[in-house]
Formats: structure tokens, sequence, C-alpha cells
């Protein structure tokens, strides 16, 4: 492919390319810029959701701190009526503190037993087998649970549906096994609450109160057998008094950490890592955790440990995390790179059809300039030939009545023949004339260039006293192409018509020649000559020769004097591949 024809390519799909590399640059930028965005909106859900964490577990926190000074309350009181428990309450104005903990329970141990009644010995005294004993006894005893006191939550029904306590190694139930760790705890999804309408959802926290005797007793058993862990869980068994039970309510939760604001990220919180409907902590619908319709722009799930249970978080974002995420400056890039791409579009193609425009316009005027060029060149070669052909034979026709006009009386019969011999020569003005209105002339076949010459001679000769005297080598006038020996007759012609008009030359001698590379044609006259430096004005014949030599390849050259006469050279090179004809046959 041609670098001229790739411009050419170029230029006429400008606007194309310029849309092309527009939109790519475009999507290019816009896609790096969304990308970035995207990115940064991760880290910035990422660490929202940390920050969330922290609030939730901070507000556990607070939950738990509440409920351990109830358990130091009620331990130290030694009471667990509902009293007690109502005034706690009170004082410490739970639902302001901990909203999302909606009412307090004592479950208080029905089931009351002299256990020293079966060890009399104190316990520094045991033996293993007095320890063995005291295993198999503690398994044994049921813990029956009452409730003491429910607040905050009117027309409520019981927290749970069975507080019966199962001993000690029979069933796992969450009041079992918090007993016997001793430390608060938290239970997984359940109904917590029931009021008149419609049960309550979340966890319960689960706290344990013991009787004060427990304490001295684990530290004998501690020094007697240390390490031995079941003895602890069942001294603690053996000792349980009452349980705190708190029901935490997931929604209330989470609407305090959001603190009634419109919030950037969704909160879903399950009670187990297997987000199902089964685990999810709030009341009504279904968790989009879990719904494989739901889309949103980001989602960020992690595991929450607490008390325990392994808890999990699922995250999503809202339109107002959408709003403010750098996302928007990419889709302005994109918009705004879509817009000037097609703003400088629409420029290049306005600016190439101006252009293609402009060059149409521009090769009309070429063509019109051409055409002018054409018409004007034609007009000259027509003035050429008129004038070199047609004037002068009119001019030899004038020369020639003029000398008839001064024999008419003297010799009549010499006066009509040179009469009948301007007739003829008219006629032949007439037949050139007519050549040139029907433009039958061919010049393309042979030419008989001596004959010619010697017709130019005689009809120059007629009506003149001056001699004319021709030299032409025959080999020389065959090689003459038609086109050369039309060009150079019109140049002869306009020669002897110098001469005979404006040199008043007594001889004129034409002699064409051939040379080594060259066929040269010159004229010769012995008339008064001129200054051709000093001419104030150049006539039509001069500057005709010299562009008929000019047009056929050759040089013309012009040499004159004042009183010396003039000489015209006309060189034509020899056409390539041909040999010049040798014989030489002057006229």
């Amino acid at each position: 492919m041609s670098w001229g024809f790739l411009r050419l390519f170029q230029r006429r799909h400008a606007a194309g390319w310029t849309l092309a590399a527009g939109l790519a640059v475009t999507a290019a930028i816009g896609w790096e810029m969304h990308r970035e965005a995207v990115e940064m909106d991760r880290q910035r859900l990422a660490l929202r959701a940390a920050e969330i964490q922290s609030q939730l577990d901070s507000r556990l926190e607070k939950s738990e701190m509440l409920l351990q000074n109830l358990r130091d309350y009620l331990s130290l009181s030694g009471e667990n009526r509902s009293a007690v428990l109502n005034r706690w309450s009170h004082n410490h104005g739970l639902t302001i503190n901990c909203p999302w903990i909606h009412g307090l329970l004592v479950a208080t141990n029905r089931h009351t037993f002299r256990w020293r009644d079966q060890f009399p010995n104190p316990p520094g005294t045991w033996n293993s087998e007095d320890w063995e004993r005291l295993r198999n006894f503690a398994s044994k005893q049921p813990v029956d649970c009452e409730i003491a006191s429910k607040t905050s939550i009117t027309n409520s029904k019981q927290y749970l549906d069975d507080y019966q306590l199962r001993s000690l190694g029979h069933g796992q139930d969450r009041f079992a096994g918090v007993v016997k760790n001793s430390r608060l705890g938290m239970s997984e999804r359940r109904d917590v609450i029931a009021t008149l309408t419609n049960w309550m959802v979340g966890t319960l926290f689960y706290v344990p109160i013991y009787s004060p005797e427990a304490v001295s007793l684990l530290a004998e058993a501690e020094s007697v057998q240390p390490g031995k862990w079941g003895v602890h869980a069942w001294l603690r068994w053996l000792h349980f008094r009452s349980m705190i039970v708190a029901p935490v309510d997931f929604d209330a939760l989470v609407e305090a950490i959001q603190n009634g604001v419109p919030a950037d990220l969704g909160i879903e919180l399950f009670s187990s890592t297997n987000q199902t409907t089964g685990t999810w902590l709030s009341e009504g619908g279904n968790p989009r955790a879990a719904d494989p319709a739901f889309k949103a722009y980001l989602t960020h799930r992690q595991t929450w440990p607490m008390y325990g249970e392994r808890f999990s978080i699922f995250f999503y974002t809202t339109p107002l995390f959408e709003a403010q995420s750098p996302r928007r400056l990419a889709r302005i890039a994109v918009a705004s790179g879509i817009a000037l791409t097609l703003l400088a579009t629409a420029l290049v193609g306005v600016v190439q059809r101006a252009r293609d425009r402009q060059e149409s316009l521009t090769d009309q005027i070429r063509e019109a300039r051409d055409a002018l060029a054409a018409a004007q060149k034609e007009r000259n070669q027509i003035s050429r030939d008129l004038h070199d052909g047609t004037i002068q034979s009119l001019y030899a026709i004038q020369l020639g009545l003029e000398q008839t006009a001064g024999r008419q009386a003297a010799e009549p019969a010499t006066a009509g023949r040179e009469l009948r011999a301007v007739r003829r020569d008219l006629d032949a003005v007439i037949a050139e004339i007519r050549q040139f209105i029907t433009a039958e002339t061919k010049t393309d076949g042979a030419v008989d260039f001596r004959s010619v010459l010697e017709s130019l001679a005689q009809r120059a000769r007629a009506g003149t006293t001056t001699r004319i005297e021709l030299d032409c080598d025959a080999g020389t006038a065959r090689n003459l192409a038609g086109e050369q020996a039309v060009q150079l007759a019109n140049i002869v012609r306009e020669a002897f018509s110098n001469s005979l008009r404006h040199a008043r030359a007594g001889v004129i001698r034409l002699n064409l020649r051939q040379e080594a590379d060259a066929a040269v044609l010159e004229v010769v006259d012995d008339g008064c000559g001129f200054d051709p430096q000093a001419q104030a004005r150049v006539g039509v014949g001069l500057s005709s020769m010299a562009t008929r030599a000019k047009e056929m390849g050759g040089e013309f050259s012009l040499r004159s004097a004042p009183g010396e006469g003039t000489r015209i050279n006309v060189r034509l090179p020899r056409q390539a591949g041909k040999e010049w004809a040798t014989d030489a046959k002057p006229i």
C-alpha cells in the first residue's frame, strides 16, 4: 500500500477514525476509573463493616456489663424475688440503656436439698471415693426453675417454652450447658418472647447465679484435686440458685447502630455461619443473604464470634452507599469522553466535508483552467497557422496584385496571366481556410517536404524580383514527421514573408541539412536587418516561429544586425531509434 493511498484512506475516513479512537480511549479511561472506583468501594465497605461490628461488640459488651451488674446485685442481696428485680430495673433504666433487651427474667431453682447431710465431713478430708460419691449424687439431682419476674413487656407470655432444666449429664439443654461452664452465654436463634400477637425472634443472654458457698467449696476442691474440671461442674450444679435470662432483639440492635439515620449499608445477622432463613435473627420476610435473586452493588460476609457461638453478619450496599461511590466520576468521564468524541467527530466530519467540497471546487477550477488553457493553446495554434499560412499567402497575393496593377496598362497580356495566377493563389488560400474549418488536415502520414518547400518558394517568387535559393537534403526531408514538416513549413513561410515585406532582401537562401544528431533548417537573407535587443515590440511572427520550434522539441535561434541581414536557425533532434537517411539531393 502506497503512502499516497494510505493518506487518501485516512482522509476519507478521518471522522470514522476519530470516532473509533475517541470511543476506545474513553472506554479505556472509563474502565480504569470504574475498576479503581470499585476497589475503593470495596475498601470502604470493609472499613464500614469493621466499624459496624465494633459497634455491635460495644453494645453487647454494654449489655453484658448490665447483666453482670444485676447478677452481683442479686447475689449480694440474697433475694430472688420479683420486688428485687423490679427495683433494680427501675434504678438502672434497662429500656433506656439497652433498648435492644426486651425485659428481664430470673428463673429460680425450686429444688433445695441438703447435700451436707450426705457428706457431713468437710471437703478437705475427702478421699477420691468421697469425690466420686459427690459426682454420682450431683448427676442425679434435678434443677427445677420458676419465673421470678418479667419486665418491660406488657401482656407478655413466658420467655421460654420450658424451664425444666435437665440434670447434669442427661441431655444438652442450654441452661445446663451455661451452668456447667459457669459463664455468660448466648443462645442460637429462637423465639425469645411472645406477646398477645406474635413471637419475637432473637437470642438470649444467660447469666447463672450460684450460692456463695460454692466459691469456697470450689477452692477446696481445687486444692485437693487440682485441674479436675469435672468436679467443678458438679459443685456448680449443686449450688445453682437462679438464671438471668435477657432476650435480645437484633432489629432494635441494628436500629440503635443506625441511630435513625439513612444507612449506607444494610445489615443482616445470623446465629450461624449457615446463612439461611432458619438462622436469621430478624422477624418477618426473608433474608437477602439467602435469596439468590437478590443482587446488590457490593456485599460482604464475615463471621462474628460471640460468647462461644459463631454468628455471621451479611452486609449489602444501599443507594446511599452508591450515591457516595466515586463510580459516578467514571460515568461522568465516560459521558464527557463520548460527548467530546462525538463533537470532535462532527468537527472532523464538517472539516472533511468542507475540504472535499474545496477539493471538488479546486478540481473544477483546475479542469476549467486546463480547458481554458487548451482552448487558448488551440486559439494560439490557429492564430499561428492563420498568420504563418493564410495571412502570408494573402501578403504574397497583395504583392502580386501591386505588380500586376503596374503592368496592366503596358503589358495587358502579362497582367492577365498574373491575375490568373493570383486567382489560383486565392483558391489555395480558400482551401487552407476550409481546412481550418473542417479540421480534416492529417499530419501523421508521410509528407514530401521537399515539394512543400518548392511550392512555398514558387509562391514567394511571384510578384517579386527577390531571388530565392533552396538547398534541401532529400534524406533529411524524408526523415521528418508530418507534424514536423507542417511546423517547419509555417516557419519557412513566415521567414519568407518577413524577408520580402520588411527586409527588402535581394536574395533569400533556404538550407535543410542533416548533422550528427539533428536536422537543421536555416533561412538567410541579405536584407536591411535589425537589432533584436532594441526591438520595442516583438512581432507575432518571430514569437510564433520560436513557439513552433519549442513544440517540436527543437531549438530556435535568430541572428541579425542593421545592414547585415537576418539568419534564422532551427535545430530538430533526431528521433530515438531512427537513423537519418544519407542520400543528399539538393534542389
